[in-house]
């Protein structure tokens, strides 16, 4: 049976006091140290998630730069391109003009070399008609 007296008493102060005296030697800053762990885990966890949120703003600001730089080099590019086709258009117009000024030109000289040769043979008309008749007939007229 169960004796109460006196060492029963001294008993329960004895643990009470080495529950309090373990409590604020080990479990109190055993337990401190896990949450400040627990809140620096936590303070990471948010610089890290602020640091990814960063990163794709970042990376959409990035693309959508890309996307209108792209968007203005297409319409540089093709209005370059139309540049070009106008003073191609305007240098052929230009290439042929002097073309056929050339063929006018070499047109209007042969057709008066071609006018001076006629009226040289015509002027040789009897000259050739008489060769003709010495040829065909074997003899001079």
């Amino acid at each position: 049976m169960i004796n109460i007296d006196f060492t029963l008493f001294v008993q329960i102060v004895e643990a009470l006091i080495m529950t309090f005296i373990l409590y604020y030697i080990l479990i109190k800053p055993v337990m401190n140290a896990m949450q400040q762990r627990e809140q620096h885990f936590a303070s990471l966890e948010k610089e890290t998630q602020a640091l990814l949120n960063s990163a794709s703003e970042i990376i959409k600001k990035y693309e959508e730069e890309l996307a209108k730089a792209r968007a203005e080099g297409a319409q540089k590019r093709e209005l370059l391109k139309e540049e070009a086709r106008k003073i191609e258009k305007e240098l052929l117009s230009k290439v042929l003009k002097e073309v056929e000024e050339y063929k006018a030109r070499w047109s209007q000289e042969f057709t008066n070399q071609l006018e001076a040769i006629r009226k040289d043979l015509q002027g040789r008309i009897e000259m050739f008609a008489s060769l003709i008749v010495e040829r065909v007939l074997g003899r001079k007229v």
